[in-house]
C-alpha cells in the first residue's frame, strides 16, 4: 500500500530518476481503482466521457488497431471501439485498473476486440509500426520519462499513424488560472479524500499538473520527437487539452 502521508511534492523534488514516483503512481492508482470512474465524473462535471469520445473520433479510422496507454478502467479504449477500431490494446501499470477494464469490455460483449493488461508506456510490448493509433487520457503527466514514451509511440505507429493525448496541462497565466488552481488545489483533494478514502491520491493530482507542461510546451515536445501536431483543442475553460498528432508518412 502507498503511504497515506506521502508528500507528492517531494516525489518530484527528491526522486531524480522517477523510480519512486512511478512506484507510487502504480500503487496509488491500484488503490483508487474502485472509485476512479466516480471521481472522474465528479471532477469534470460529467464531461470526461465526451472528451474521450472526441479524442477517439479524432484519430480512429474504421478497421484500425489502437493502443491505449494508461487505459485505467478502459473508457478511452472502448470509445475507440465505438469510433470504428477493429482491435484495441489497453495497457496500464496498475493491475486492478486493467481488471476493471476487462470487466467493462466483457459486460459490453467486446472482449474479443479489446485486450487489457499490464504495460509501461516507455517499454511497449509491441512490434515496430504495428498500430494505427496511439492514445492516452490523463496519463502522460505521470510518466517520469515522457520523451521515452513519445519515442515508443513513434516506434510502434505505422507511417501516417495518429496520436491523441488528453491531459490536464500546466496552466499559463490568465484570468482563469486562479479559479483553476483553487479547484485543483482545494476542491479536488477534499473531494477525492471523501470519495476515495485515499489521503494523498488527489493531492498528487494538482502537484503533477504543476510539474507538467503547458499546451505549447507539449506541442513542442511532440514536434521534437518527429510528430506533426495537427490539432490542439482546449476544453473545460482551458483546464484540459487535447493534442492530436500524426507520424509522417514516408516520402
Amino acid at each position: 500500500m502507498t503511504n497515506q502521508n506521502t508528500d507528492p511534492e517531494q516525489l518530484f523534488e527528491d526522486d531524480r530518476d522517477g523510480t519512486e514516483r512511478a512506484a507510487y503512481v502504480r500503487t496509488m492508482f491500484g488503490e483508487i481503482s474502485g472509485r476512479y470512474d466516480l471521481m472522474n465524473r465528479l471532477m469534470t462535471l460529467g464531461r470526461d466521457q465526451s472528451w474521450r469520445r472526441r479524442a477517439a473520433d479524432a484519430i480512429v479510422w474504421p478497421g484500425d488497431t489502437v493502443v491505449d496507454l494508461g487505459t485505467g478502467t478502459g473508457d478511452l479504449a472502448l470509445a475507440c471501439l465505438d469510433a470504428g477500431a477493429a482491435r484495441v490494446v489497453g495497457l496500464d501499470v496498475a493491475a486492478p485498473m486493467a481488471a476493471r477494464a476487462r470487466s467493462k469490455a466483457a459486460d459490453r460483449g467486446a472482449s474479443a476486440r479489446a485486450g487489457f493488461g499490464l504495460g509501461d508506456a516507455t517499454r511497449l510490448p509491441l512490434a515496430d509500426e504495428s498500430v494505427d493509433a496511439w492514445c492516452s487520457a490523463f496519463m502522460v503527466r505521470n510518466i517520469p520519462d515522457l520523451d521515452a514514451a513519445l519515442a515508443e509511440a513513434y516506434r510502434v505507429l505505422r507511417p501516417g499513424g495518429r496520436l491523441a493525448i488528453l491531459e490536464i496541462p500546466k496552466m499559463e497565466g490568465g484570468l482563469l488560472r486562479p479559479f483553476a488552481r483553487f479547484h485543483f488545489n482545494q476542491v479536488v483533494p477534499r473531494l477525492g479524500r471523501a470519495i476515495s478514502g485515499h489521503g494523498s491520491a488527489y493531492t498528487y493530482l494538482p502537484v503533477s499538473v504543476d510539474h507538467f507542461l503547458t499546451p505549447r510546451e507539449l506541442t513542442a515536445r511532440l514536434r521534437a520527437r518527429g510528430f506533426e501536431v495537427t490539432q490542439v483543442r482546449m476544453l473545460m475553460l482551458h483546464t484540459v487539452a487535447l493534442h492530436v498528432a500524426v507520424k509522417p508518412s514516408r516520402p
